[in-house]
């Protein structure tokens, strides 16, 4: 069996979590299926990549024609989005879709600010038959939990993809699309010595640091996050918040991007920039992420209580489980809500300043709790290996199979609706604003 993973995001020396999912999967795959021939596909060349497990090659393209071409050779081909040109794929190779990321949302956030008022429905309705194209070419979907999968398969029942002849081969639907949380890996944390205190200018060996471990996106709240630091900077100046990269290895996030660019000048206009706020440049690369949440004494993520987070599986929280940081974070999403019932953390309301600060607080001076939210973390992270996560796309691979309808019946819907999302996203005439 020959199984490609074809990663849209960038795979190197540095990654986002994308590009880290692509990676971690192929290598879960090649120890699940010992048997199987598995390449990885990263789009150019943006590093070394070490080959994650022994059956796994490494191979670059550079643009869709390559793509296409290397799925042709593969019996499995897993990816976060398939180009149009996959059409032709169909019934020839078995096409799985990582449907981690509730797309359709997060293109919504940043239509207000990449795209144009008067262009943003065109933008968006491009965007809707582009995932309507995907569902449609899929032989199988996985997403990162149940509230997700949920979403998805009402879509998928409103394209009419889950006809009776679909629900009477499976009625319970996971053969065709299950859950593949976002893992971790199974080994224990191997910081390669101190990066942050001590080190950096303004950060003294024994303070105490918050760490937003990630990006900044347009769906974080960081102005509450900012405000209840400057509100800690008088009576706490042993406090220093931590960002770990301005500089997204994908390009979609920067320091001249939208909230990213608004945070940095709050920092400044506070005066906390440099003193009790701290941005890394660039971005960290992913084999010295264990050295920062060694340092951490807690971790923050601030967010909205909107659509984004009722779908959301936050992956940024899921390397603190691991390293058994405590977190504070905003209600809503699903991590979340497990940060509060087991607990691993504290969560807040939405845009409630005291409440952030107070937490921080909390975590920072509560001994008792927050070793008590460590042990609880270490029960976590091991839940969510790699390893274990994978197994649900695993036995799809081995199965050999479909249950979906059958790719004769779904071709020519699939050619359509990239044929729309094509001629949509010709139509809209708005540059993406931020850059």
């Amino acid at each position: 069996m020959r199984i490609l993973v074809l990663s849209r995001a960038v795979v190197g020396p540095q990654m986002a979590s994308p590009g880290v999912r692509a990676y971690q999967l192929a290598g879960a795959l090649g120890r699940a299926l010992p048997g199987a021939e598995i390449t990885l596909a990263v789009p150019g060349d943006r590093g070394e990549v070490t080959p994650p497990a022994r059956n796994v090659g490494i191979r670059r393209y550079y643009d869709n024609g390559e793509a296409l071409f290397l799925a042709r050779q593969h019996d499995v081909t897993v990816s976060r989005n398939f180009p149009p040109q996959f059409v032709q794929l169909m019934g020839k190779t078995r096409l799985a879709l990582d449907a981690f990321t509730p797309l359709f949302i997060e293109w919504m956030e940043l239509s207000q600010r990449d795209i144009l008022p008067k262009w943003r429905r065109t933008w968006m309705a491009s965007n809707r038959w582009y995932l309507n194209m995907q569902l449609t070419l899929a032989d199988f979907i996985f997403c990162a939990d149940d509230r997700q999968r949920d979403l998805w398969i009402g879509m998928m029942m409103a394209l009419d993809l889950v006809p009776p002849s679909v629900y009477a081969r499976d009625p319970s639907l996971r053969q065709y699309i299950d859950v593949v949380p976002y893992g971790v890996p199974q080994q224990p944390l191997r910081p390669a010595g101190p990066v942050l205190k001590g080190v950096v200018p303004g950060i003294a060996p024994g303070d105490r640091v918050l760490l937003w471990n990630g990006g900044i996106t347009e769906w974080n709240d960081t102005e509450t996050l900012l405000r209840a630091m400057a509100q800690l900077a008088g009576r706490r100046p042993d406090v220093k918040l931590v960002f770990m990269g301005v500089n997204h290895p994908d390009f979609a996030f920067g320091p001249n991007a939208g909230v990213t660019r608004r945070t940095i000048e709050l920092a400044e206009e506070l005066g906390l920039k440099d003193r009790t706020v701290f941005f890394r440049e660039g971005w960290v690369p992913y084999a010295e992420i264990d050295s920062y949440l060694a340092e951490a004494d807690a971790s923050v993520c601030l967010g909205y209580e909107n659509l984004e987070a009722r779908f959301a599986f936050r992956t940024r929280y899921v390397d603190l489980f691991r390293a058994q940081v405590p977190l504070l974070c905003t209600r809503g999403d699903v991590l979340a809500e497990r940060v509060e019932r087991e607990p691993l953390g504290i969560t807040v309301p939405e845009r409630d300043v005291d409440a952030v600060a107070a937490g921080i607080e909390r975590l920072l001076d509560d001994a008792g709790f927050r070793e008590s939210c460590r042990a609880n973390l270490a029960r976590v992270g091991a839940e969510l290996s790699w390893d274990a996560a994978v197994q649900p796309l695993a036995d799809f691979c081995a199965r050999g199979e479909s249950v979906a309808l059958p790719a004769r019946q779904r071709q020519l819907r699939a050619a359509f609706r990239g044929g729309v999302y094509f001629a949509l996203k010709k139509a809209c005439k708005s540059p993406p604003l931020h850059l």
